[in-house]
């Protein structure tokens, strides 16, 4: 292969090519974060629609608010099955 075809050898080989991937890696975590930002919004805003439709708290680590339905032993029926 003729010199004019090396385009500089293997050290300028390895310069574009370590370039190339920084430039890509670079591309890569804009669009991720842009994507992880729109993601974020429209995880709020349909947050924001539940409860306006709903009336509720949509996070999983909320208590528990209002009446809670203590069930006693004691209070319901016991019902024994019949031998026949």
């Amino acid at each position: 292969m003729p010199k004019s075809k090396l385009r500089g050898g293997a050290k300028a080989h390895k310069t574009r090519v370590t370039h190339r991937n920084n430039t890509l890696r670079g591309i890569r975590k804009k669009v991720q974060a842009e994507y992880q930002e729109m993601f974020e919004k429209q995880m709020e805003a349909m947050k924001a629609q539940y409860q306006n439709e709903n009336g509720e708290i949509t996070e999983l680590n909320a208590e528990v608010v209002g009446e809670v339905n203590d069930i006693n032993v004691t209070d319901s029926e016991v019902i024994i099955p019949e031998v026949v």
